[in-house]
């Protein structure tokens, strides 16, 4: 397993440049005679950018493709693993797993002095975070 690991549906990526989480959680305040109340949302979703994908082979890319096209419209998963080392310390894994994932964008870049990339955005309903 590679230190950093982003699982779409799946669907293993690599050659990535880099994963983005948001928190989006609507806060609203209630203005009362003496205070402001300040209350958070009951449903807590993110946003999971993922910059750069640059594509190694045809079937990787059509794997991918056809994961894509069924989030626009099904719900679908993203795991991402990330293995910590820092200096002498024991290594250990930070495993987060979104679900209720749809495909927010979809940007294809396609640039005369480097690979043709795709960036990608999603929305998330839930998240489950956990160490090995």
């Amino acid at each position: 397993m590679a230190d950093k690991e982003v699982i779409i549906n799946g669907v293993t990526l690599v050659h990535g440049k880099g994963v983005k989480e948001s928190l989006n959680n609507s806060v609203s305040s209630t203005v009362c005679f003496d205070e402001v109340i300040t209350e958070g949302a009951e449903n807590v979703s993110y946003k999971l950018t993922i910059d750069r994908l640059v594509f190694e082979t045809k079937d990787d890319y059509e794997k991918l493709r056809d994961e894509l096209a069924k989030l626009t419209h099904e719900h679908g998963f993203i795991t991402t693993r990330e293995i910590v080392r820092y200096n002498k310390s024991e290594p250990f894994t930070i495993v987060k797993n979104y679900s209720r994932v749809i495909l927010d964008g979809n940007d294809y870049e396609m640039k005369p002095e480097e690979h043709s990339a795709q960036g990608l955005s999603f929305i998330c309903g839930a998240m489950e975070e956990y160490t090995e």
